[in-house]
């Protein structure tokens, strides 16, 4: 939409058709943001990125995406770290501020119309559909990619194989991380809050601070959520990772010495009662090499050691991520390199263009996936028309 919207901005008398496989435009842009649509961030730069980053820079850089959304309507306000949402906090207002743009602009629209395939033709390149072809002079793929479920998701990003263009495999990113089930028995949808950080053969590779959410296979949050990109690459390649929680809180030796001291007859399943979270609490008791019914005052100083370190320290073996219908964003993609960043045109087709999530680009949390999208999407467009 972003880049249908500018090419015809760039170009007025430019004829732009976008091809939506969709029965309607924006699926899943209504999902991003947990429906608030987090737009964009103020600290959006290639560090910003797991992949593609300094590639991404170019187009970051080049436009002001929320004087873009301005211009549709759309006032962009920002949260104390950065995030930037539409002052409705509504992704439905987005999408409804594009579609209203794409008719004003002429741009005609057709859904339930998937791409099937493109090639080169003499004057440009044809798109094949169920019904027949497109012909254009300029073509851009604009398709996302293989993240969520329900929500468009396609591989329409490998078309482009067909015209010499190479694939990194794609991955599920900005997901849960999976361990033995054992690992997090009974703590399904507790939140944890704390610094967690992703091990690879013993080395720290990321640490995020912030919170946890335990699920029945493994566990997510926004925080671990971070450290799932190359997380699947990782494991592919045969290194052993680990997911290193530790929680928040000031609690020292002397404290809990103190706290077992206060309570004494009470056993370690209660003594953390009104502090600490009970199931996790039982489990770090558990990997403590301790039992629950254990009254606090007969724990030696040893076992008391024990008790702290589990308390404040917790490694779980990683065996794997959450596929792409859990996953926010797709790792992987067309390879950039065969792209110009300045353009985002082919380098080794003329008049081709790619943007947004089918170039292998991806983003961690925080608006930066969307701040690509749209970016891309003002770039592509924009010297798509310039060069008719």
């Amino acid at each position: 939409m972003t880049a249908a919207i500018s090419a015809k901005r760039a170009r007025g008398d430019a004829q732009v058709t976008l091809l939506e496989a969709q029965p309607r435009l924006g699926k899943k842009l209504l999902a991003t943001g947990n429906g608030r649509c987090n737009l964009i961030n103020r600290a959006t730069s290639p560090e910003s990125y797991h992949s593609g980053g300094a590639f991404a820079s170019y187009a970051l850089n080049a436009f002001d995406s929320a004087r873009f959304f301005e211009e549709l309507g759309i006032q962009t306000v920002f949260d104390g770290e950065g995030r930037g949402y539409p002052a409705a906090f509504q992704a439905s207002g987005v999408l409804d501020a594009l579609r209203l743009a794409l008719s004003e602009n002429g741009v005609n629209v057709v859904c339930d119309c998937p791409v099937t395939g493109i090639s080169l033709r003499k004057n440009g390149y044809a798109a094949f559909v169920p019904s027949g072809e497109y012909l254009a002079r300029k073509l851009i793929l604009a398709s996302g990619g293989l993240a969520g479920r329900g929500l468009g998701e396609n591989a329409s990003f490998r078309l482009p194989e067909t015209l010499g263009h190479h694939v990194n495999e794609p991955m599920p990113g900005l997901t849960h991380l999976v361990c033995d089930k054992k690992q997090v028995a009974g703590l399904k949808g507790i939140r944890l809050k704390g610094t967690f950080t992703l091990l690879s053969n013993g080395a720290p590779v990321k640490s995020e601070e912030g919170e946890a959410l335990f699920r029945d296979d493994g566990v997510g949050g926004i925080a671990v959520m971070q450290l799932s990109l190359g997380a699947k690459k990782r494991l592919l390649g045969g290194e052993k990772l680990v997911l290193r929680l530790c929680p928040g809180g000031d609690m020292s030796l002397d404290a809990l010495r103190q706290r077992l001291a206060r309570f004494p007859a009470r056993t370690l399943g209660d003594v953390f009662t009104g502090q600490l979270n009970r199931f996790i609490a039982r489990n770090a008791i558990n990997r403590a090499g301790l039992r629950p019914e254990t009254r606090a005052e007969s724990l030696t100083g040893a076992e008391t050691a024990r008790l702290f370190s589990a308390l404040h320290v917790w490694d779980i073996p990683v065996s794997g991520t959450g596929g792409f219908a859990d996953a926010q964003v797709m790792e992987g993609g067309l390879v950039t390199d065969e792209f110009e960043p300045e353009t985002l045109e082919s380098r080794l087709n003329k008049g081709f263009y790619a943007c947004g999530e089918a170039l292998d680009v991806a983003g961690y949390c925080g608006g930066n996936n969307l701040a690509w999208a749209w970016a891309s999407g003002i770039l592509a467009g924009t010297e798509a028309a310039k060069s008719l």
